[in-house]
């Protein structure tokens, strides 16, 4: 029902809240506080000292003020509470004097402060409270008591309209309250009690709802199948595998196996690769591509930087050297008959593998039979760009890949309908990368211990702060530190420069000489944080480290983590900030990326860690994925015993059912 037709609110108020997004009594029902003042008054025998509550009792007299300084006053006077005289200190409230006086009703909330006879207030009324519970709605140009008043008529007219989405079987197994009371109770609270229950109720309905969408989705690709199965041969698959240099971890062969499975499947796959940088995943992903042409299809591997992309078409075309295998890279800096020789070629078919950047996803784009689509470093891509890709062919598998661990509270979240596959175990005897968070007093001793890596035959990196690759400002640090760097070595090793700024072929050519040894240090802003692999590169300094993220200063450390030589990292930052601190201490102490995603989740929070660009990350009315992860892992093993049982499909479930299939049905065409 519109609020429009409600007769005791004006069409002004109507405004206001259509002005909130409140448009239906549906919508100012479920408009849930945002927090809650407590007003319950603490019985004398049941106070605590230190802990803010509220009293109420009889003054025993008139207030005394003294004023300490010309902006602070204070204000001293007796209560009787529980026949207990208790001396109340309140501050800056000189011009209530007149209200105390004695047999006056007095109402304080503060704390004790040391004993039980004198309070320290912070707040003082003088009426008798008819609801202890005061919900704060924060719409803006009502007052919240205003609020209050309509949500209450509204509700006693109008609750018959909420309806009951959990089935009793439910409510009973979790012990919640049904909806109409959880929406009096949130709304209009005469107990903290009360909201407890409710607060229990909607969360963990919002949550269920929630999973049982993405678990659902899930469900519908793999038993609705709408994906075409490949035909791969897979004696070619083997020869190919048994032909590397090196022998699969068996991670790598697990995920592989997960892969591959999706790729002979009648459903689409949906798969994210994981694994931290340096464990193995683009051979993998170069394993599962080669899979594809041997059926006749075509393969695409979308990346986000073209240093990324041109990594990536080196080390493919050398696992290719030896083969019929096709491979072309396509960037925005490819222009001209070049670009075009590649388009002709992807359409007609006689290239077999592509590795590009945001190119791919252009209009001119297309594909004979692209069969696979890889997309590298996965949530740096929107949803839209990653769709577009998906769609140069007809129902086909997409794999994503990530150096960057998901935490599970995001795994069973954002990426519930994706199956994940995890690469653990680092290939070969790669030991953990020895790091060190120093201030600037020790940047001469890590220079000299450059110095003597370099003297071993090892390379370095040495890293500028830079948040964004168009910040001219940032970019002169980089060339200074550049030129502060060069002139320390001078006459003892070779020095370049990477950064955002410099040409395709100007940063193709500075990676060429690093990867070739021609240079033994490398200045680099954060255009290394993804895709760089020089096998030799044992030890990184990142200089300001502090205005790194945690998961960008694990992916630069492992850029020196890709031999069997131990490698070393340095942090130096002057940073007196204490999350900046706790940052760095916590990277200097751990090196498992997965405990790291934990924490950078609990300190950033998931739409920090995925950023605007990663759509999908759910937001709720009442529910915080962090702050409930528990009722979300509930939530989750819920609502798979539900699908698994087949519970869902009962009449009992049908509104449940409904919900999740609608969410389907709107967007099954997006599914990737």
């Amino acid at each position: 029902m519109d609020l429009s037709e409600i007769t005791f609110l004006t069409a002004k108020k109507v405004q206001t809240f259509k002005k909130a997004g409140i448009n239906t009594v549906e919508d100012m029902l479920y408009h849930y506080p945002s927090r809650f003042e407590d007003y319950t008054i603490t019985n004398y025998c049941d106070v605590e000292i230190g802990k803010t509550l509220t009293i109420a009792g009889i003054a025993q007299g008139k207030a005394t003020i003294a004023n300490v300084k010309s902006n602070l006053s204070v204000m001293n006077f007796y209560v009787d509470i529980d026949g207990n005289k208790i001396r109340v200190t309140i501050f800056n409230r000189h011009f209530l004097k007149s209200q105390i006086f004695y047999g006056k009703y007095v109402r304080l909330t503060g704390k004790f402060d040391g004993r039980l006879d004198h309070f320290i207030a912070s707040e003082i009324a003088f009426d008798e409270l008819s609801n202890a519970i005061n919900p704060i709605f924060n719409i803006k140009g009502v007052d919240d008591k205003k609020v209050l008043e309509i949500k209450e008529r509204l509700y006693y007219d109008y609750s018959y309209l909420l309806e009951e989405d959990l089935p009793d079987d439910l409510l009973k197994k979790y012990d919640l309250i049904g909806i109409k009371k959880a929406v009096r109770y949130i709304n209009i609270p005469e107990s903290m009690e009360e909201t407890s229950k409710a607060i229990k109720r909607l969360k963990f309905e919002e949550l269920l709802k929630f999973e049982l969408k993405v678990k659902y989705m899930l469900y519908m690709r793999k038993n609705a199948p709408e994906g075409v199965s490949i035909d791969y041969d897979k004696d070619k698959v083997n020869n190919f595998i048994n032909s590397l240099p090196y022998k699969l971890t068996s991670d790598q062969e697990k995920c592989l196996n997960d892969i591959l499975g999706d790729v002979s499947s009648t459903y689409k796959m949906n798969r994210l690769l994981q694994g931290e940088v340096g464990s193995g995943k683009t051979v993998v992903a170069a394993i599962a591509l080669y899979a594809i042409t041997t059926a006749g299809y075509q393969g695409a591997i979308m990346v986000p930087t073209e240093v990324l992309a041109f990594q990536h078409y080196k080390t493919f075309s050398d696992f290719f050297a030896n083969s019929e295998i096709k491979v072309a890279l396509l960037t925005s800096s490819i222009t001209g008959a070049a670009k075009k020789e590649i388009l002709d070629d992807l359409e007609n078919g006689n290239i077999n593998i592509v590795i590009g950047t945001h190119s791919l996803i252009q209009k001119e784009v297309f594909f004979k039979k692209l069969g696979l689509v890889v997309t590298d470093e996965e949530h740096r891509f929107g949803v839209r760009q990653r769709v577009s890709m998906v769609g140069k062919g007809y129902l086909i598998d997409h794999l994503k890949m990530s150096a960057t661990p998901i935490p599970r509270t995001l795994a069973i979240s954002i990426l519930g309908d994706s199956d994940i596959s995890t690469i653990k175990v680092m290939p070969g005897n790669r030991k953990e990368v020895i790091t060190k968070y120093l201030d600037y007093t020790h940047l001469q001793e890590v220079l000299n211990f450059i110095g003597g890596e370099v003297k071993k035959g090892r390379q370095a990196y040495i890293i500028a702060p830079m948040i964004d690759e168009s910040d001219v400002m940032e970019l002169q640090n980089a060339i200074d530190v550049y030129n502060r760097v060069e002139k320390f070595y001078d006459g003892f090793c070779n020095v370049g420069l990477i950064h955002g700024k410099l040409k395709t072929e100007e940063k193709d050519e500075i990676m060429r000489k690093f990867a070739s040894n021609e240079y033994q240090i490398l200045v680099a802003t954060s255009v290394i944080e993804v895709g760089v692999n020089v096998i030799n590169a044992t030890t990184i300094a990142i200089l300001d480290a502090d205005r790194f993220g945690i998961a960008q200063l694990h992916q630069m450390r492992g850029r020196v983590r890709r031999s069997d030589y131990q490698a070393y990292c340095f942090l130096l930052s002057d940073s007196t900030v204490e999350t900046a601190i706790k940052r760095l201490k916590l990277i200097e102490e751990v090196g498992d990326g997965f405990i790291l995603a934990e924490e950078d989740l609990i300190m950033r929070g998931g739409g920090e860690i995925f950023g605007e660009k990663q759509s999908g990350f759910q937001t709720f009315k009442l529910a915080d994925l962090l702050v409930d992860k528990d009722v979300l892992e509930v939530a989750n093993k819920e609502a798979q015993e539900l699908i698994d049982s087949g519970n869902l499909f009962s009449k009992e479930y049908a509104r449940l059912l409904k919900l999740a299939d609608d969410n389907y049905q709107s967007k099954k065409e997006i599914i990737e």
